[in-house]
């Protein structure tokens, strides 16, 4: 009973919360598809926005589209079928070193919010020596984190540890407990489930970088030259969105619970608490030291960064533009 009343208070908070459009006010509205790469606590900026109105406010009509990791949203875009996204910054590199349009207009989460969680028999990263780690999809940030804390800890990807594609972070978790891997990068809230399961939070990777381009909006550097006031309008509404979400964690909440599909109050309180109210960052400029961070990690499988700056993997004129106006210091009064 209490389940059932939950769920209807947050349709009724939505629904209250997005108000209907009539007919010749859609009209108006320019439309766009959005894409994500998965349904972490990290994606959850768009939702906010999208549920809380703040795309049409700034005139706007935003599908948003779930795709399977970060590469294919990638290749969705360079196809030309998507103009943004929501991505982490690792993949827009390896675009970009391969010829790709992207670039990287903001950054909401400036954190590697990364847990890697192994068996319980794993004590340490040591141990994973000839053991597989699971990724969602090879390209994706969970890939690139996997490999990135490996590294770190002098183990050589697919050399003295397996990567395995295992699909999204419910995949990934059953995948984990089941023990076709032995272990995985997660974020909020499968890091709760992984818990849950008596899994080992074997290593934050957070505390290996502090600053990275995790989450934020990317987009095709033609259809931003030819749509600037779009993109513009956009980031707007998505920032709105975002203060929106931090100042009422009623409302946050209740979005999580919709996307998320699940009343469970430890998903919620940690997603929210951890991803929404520590992590998302404003204003969100690219993250700089972490974009340094990627390329170097890139070098040995592909030379050509060693030759690029980060510069060239982000746009950052309309946040600039957006905080000197005095947008940014007025939507977060």
């Amino acid at each position: 009973m209490e389940k059932k009343a939950w769920s209807a208070l947050t349709a009724l908070i939505l629904m209250l919360a997005c108000p209907a459009l009539s007919p010749g006010q859609e009209e108006k509205l320019d439309k766009i598809r959005v894409a994500r790469a998965s349904d972490s606590a990290t994606e959850s900026a768009l939702w906010f926005t999208k549920e809380g109105g703040f795309f049409e406010k700034h005139g706007i009509s935003a599908e948003l589209i779930r795709l399977q990791g970060s590469s294919l949203v990638v290749s969705t875009m360079l196809a030309g079928e998507i103009a943004l996204s929501q991505i982490g910054a690792a993949a827009v590199v390896d675009s970009g070193l391969a010829g790709g349009d992207l670039t990287n207009v903001a950054t909401i989460v400036r954190n590697f919010v990364f847990y890697i969680f192994s068996r319980p028999e794993i004590e340490r990263m040591a141990d994973l020596k000839g053991k597989a780690m699971g990724t969602s999809r090879y390209g994706a940030i969970s890939d690139f984190a996997a490999r990135f804390a490996l590294a770190k800890y002098g183990l050589q990807p697919e050399k003295d540890v397996a990567i395995l594609q295992t699909g999204g972070p419910s995949e990934s978790v059953a995948a984990l407990n089941a023990n076709r891997i032995q272990a995985v990068a997660l974020t909020a809230p499968a890091t709760v489930r992984a818990r849950k399961l008596g899994l080992r939070a074997l290593l934050d990777i957070s505390k290996l970088e502090a600053n990275f381009p995790f989450n934020g909006i990317v987009v095709r550097r033609s259809f931003l030259k030819s749509n600037e006031d779009v993109v513009r309008r956009f980031l707007k509404a998505y920032m709105e969105g975002v203060v929106h979400a931090k100042k009422d964690p009623v409302f946050a909440k209740k979005v999580l619970a919709k996307y998320f599909k699940s009343d469970d109050r430890e998903i919620l309180d940690e997603s929210y608490e951890w991803i929404v109210r520590q992590n998302f960052t404003l204003p969100p400029y690219p993250a700089i030291p972490g974009l340094v961070t990627i390329l170097k990690a890139v070098e040995a499988r592909n030379p050509k960064a060693k030759t690029m700056k980060p510069e060239d993997f982000v746009d950052m004129r309309l946040v600039q533009e957006l905080d000197k106006s005095g947008f940014i210091a007025d939507i977060t009064k």
